[in-house]
């Protein structure tokens, strides 16, 4: 085929771009990624990034350059370990952490860079205090150590706050403003160790945490960087908070805080006194009862020593690109971060790999095949995510408005942990986009097409079934939340996003996360021991998704899904809680009640008229008609960002209506939040006054919904 020819056919430059990606390219792209640990801001990341511009280069990326900000970063000291000491009642040490975790295989390393443990902006300081055990440190959590152990205050001690379950900088917030002194983080085996803790059972025999692991992370709420709240980082603009102004508006914790291997937490938790802890708060450290405290037993203490440093630090993006032929100013944006607290074969380094490989075989398609996507490919790979997703969350404050303009779709991959299925979170318009994609990409798992399985949609499928009257042969698909670089795309700009990974569907994070035993070992060997199947499969989805967007007439967005789930599911969740206080609170919530039938009158309206788009595009082949319909899908989303009202009155950052990062987990999504908060409000409210002004609230939030609605039904029309 001539360089000068233009292939159209969808199934041909699949099937060239599936051969093309190499899993051998792969394997030596990860190997390069994580040859030393890379946290943010330091010169071994710099490398990586380096790395990845240069190999995007070579593969024909186009246009590969840096996009750098200067942001607020925590280290500890790497050449001083952090320690958590049990002190006697007389003051000696009876126990001491070595605060490192052990080398267990070559070619991991010895250099403290590796095995300190620690948490990203920790505050720095040394306590002492007895201990309460506070399970996942939720607010359900200490709402029960206050009800049935009379453990209203956390004042002068030190919480024990298990992983797993939500956000840990939620933990310590809650731990923090509860008044503890200090904070210890810890992983248990009964969710890291399932198979016991003996070394035949975890790494580097299997993937469970060993005993000496622990996991590192951020403490940091909000996104992006703490000192630059909604605007770039840019180096030469001014920096609307202090350190001291983050702390004290809890962007950041004011308490040291320490991560734990479940052997050290062992020695911590035995030795605690006090009420057992209910039987679902007990664990697998040790034969013995969990308890809550406060008291340690013969007159114990421990004793907490963190040290922290804050810097500004420059990081850098990199972006490259592959120019569409005809809509070169419609974005298909492709991203994973690169930074990882450690080595990072998994996370993120398998997804940084993953992408190099499918910007190679985008290009070797465009030189190959004479063929180039109609869209703009643009390629990310975001720096300092793990401290909060920085680099990503300052690119779209600087670049809204272009990306509001022009971004079709985000697509996300952070990682890839394990080879049993795929998890895709997404919004309700990208929901036959994302099955149809699947449906094309061969089952990595010999032992899953043995089952019938053949398509990695068969195994996400039957993995993770959610069927539903109107979407039958759907597979679950959440809402995504924060976690990783799609957030602020999302619920900032209302840009339609897809995060996916390859994981096992027991255990949503992946046991040896954040640790230093993340090495391509793990990945070659532990989980995808047929020569990186999975991730090439993970490589041949994102491809095809991706070029889905970029080359479709018609792109794949999916109004009527979005219109029947917003009825069902999003709107039909709140009319049975508005007529259920309708029954307590007649008066109240009537104006409420009202509201509510106008908005299902509109979200009708919104399924019929993306059922009418539908039809009349579904024949269309005219290129104008399609670029016009189109570029009326592409806003569909955004109608349902409004930066005025809303959650946003009071976090201007959570701008989506109705998809929000939750208030009490980062991680997970909220649905119509500020509706919710309006009814459990209106529920909870002590007087007729207070009741009658929730209900007006309500009312009026029901029709910031319907406004969006609205907004979407006129979208789709050619006419107002």
């Amino acid at each position: 085929m001539t360089p000068n020819h233009r292939t159209n056919n969808a199934k041909e430059i699949r099937e060239a771009i599936f051969a093309t990606i190499d899993p051998k390219r792969i394997a030596e792209n990860l190997r390069q990624f994580t040859k030393e640990p890379h946290v943010a801001g330091t010169e071994a990341n710099k490398r990586v990034a380096e790395k990845i511009a240069n190999i995007w280069k070579q593969n024909g990326i186009e246009d590969v350059h840096f996009v750098p900000y200067d942001v607020l970063l925590s280290y500890p000291n790497f050449s001083s370990p952090n320690h958590l000491s049990v002190l006697s009642a007389d003051g000696q040490v009876n126990f001491r952490t070595d605060g490192v975790s052990p080398e267990l295989m070559a070619p991991n390393s010895e250099d403290l860079r590796s095995s300190i443990q620690w948490l990203a902006y920790s505050a720095e300081g040394t306590v002492e205090g007895e201990a309460v055990y506070c399970h996942y440190g939720r607010e359900e959590d200490f709402e029960r150590l206050s009800k049935e152990f009379n453990i209203t205050s956390l004042k002068g001690k030190i919480a024990i706050l298990r992983y797993n379950v939500e956000y840990r900088g939620d933990k310590v917030r809650n731990a923090q403003e509860r008044g503890a002194i200090g904070a210890i983080l810890y992983s248990d085996p009964a969710e890291v160790a399932r198979d016991g803790i003996e070394p035949g059972h975890t790494f580097p025999s299997a993937v469970w945490m060993p005993i000496g692991g622990v996991q590192r992370g951020s403490l940091k709420e909000l996104n992006g960087d703490p000192l630059t709240p909604l605007l770039p980082a840019r180096a030469d603009f001014f920096k609307e908070r202090t350190l001291e102004e983050a702390q004290e508006q809890k962007v950041l914790p004011s308490i040291p805080v320490l991560p734990l291997s479940y052997g050290d937490a062992t020695q911590i938790l035995s030795r605690i006194d006090g009420p057992k802890v209910p039987s679902e708060w007990q664990g697998n450290c040790g034969n013995f009862s969990y308890r809550v405290g406060p008291n340690l037993v013969k007159g114990q203490r421990l004793k907490l020593e963190v040290q922290s440093k804050m810097e500004t630090r420059t990081v850098q993006n990199v972006i490259g690109y592959i120019r569409g032929a005809e809509f070169p100013d419609e974005w298909v944006m492709l991203g994973n971060h690169f930074d990882a607290w450690v080595f990072g074969s998994i996370d993120p380094n398998s997804g940084t790999a993953i992408l190099a490989e499918v910007g190679r075989a985008f290009a070797e398609a465009v030189k190959t095949k004479g063929w180039r996507p109609k869209r703009t490919l643009v390629f990310c790979a975001w720096d300092a995510e793990e401290h909060g997703l920085i680099g990503s969350n300052e690119f779209v404050e600087e670049f809204a408005n272009v990306l509001t303009e022009r971004a079709v779709v985000y697509l996300n991959v952070d990682l890839i942990s394990n080879n049993q299925s795929l998890d895709v979170r997404t919004v309700p318009s990208l929901y036959s986009a994302v099955t149809d994609a699947a449906k094309t990409v061969p089952n990595p798992m010999d032992s899953e097409r043995r089952m019938g399985r053949e398509t990695v949609f068969d195994s996400w499928l039957h993995f993770f079934p959610a069927p539903t009257r109107w979407l039958p042969q759907m597979p679950k698909m959440a809402v995504p939340g924060g976690g990783s670089d799609h957030a602020t795309f999302l619920h900032f700009l209302g840009i339609p996003v897809a995060d996916f990974t390859y994981r096992n569907a027991s255990w949503l994070t992946y046991p040896l996360y954040h640790s230093r035993y993340e090495l391509p070992f793990v990945n070659e060997h532990l989980f995808d021991n047929n020569n990186l199947a999975v991730h090439k499969a993970v490589g041949q989805y994102w491809a095809e998704l991706g070029r889905a967007f970029a080359d479709s007439p018609l792109l794949p967005i999916n109004a009527t899904v979005f219109a029947h789930k917003l009825l069902a599911d999003y709107v039909g969740a709140v009319k049975e809680s508005v007529l259920s206080l309708h029954l307590r609170f007649p008066n109240a919530s009537a104006p409420a009640v009202r509201q509510l039938s106008n908005l299902l009158q509109n979200v009708r309206l919104f399924i019929e008229q993306a059922e009418k788009f539908e039809r009349e595009l579904s024949m269309e082949k005219e290129t104008p008609k399609l670029a016009r319909a189109n570029s009326r899908l592409r806003k569909l989303d955004q109608c349902f960002v409004n930066p005025t009202m809303g959650l946003a009155r009071e976090e201007p950052e959570k701008r989506h209506v109705l998809f929000s990062m939750a208030k009490g987990d980062s991680y997970q999504v909220d649905v119509m939040a500020a509706v919710q908060q309006k009814i459990m409000q209106l529920a909870n409210a002590k007087s007729e006054k207070q009741r009658a002004n929730r209900g007006r609230e309500l009312a009026l939030e029901l029709t910031v919904i319907q406004q969006a609605t609205l907004c979407a039904v006129r979208t789709l029309r050619e006419t107002i």
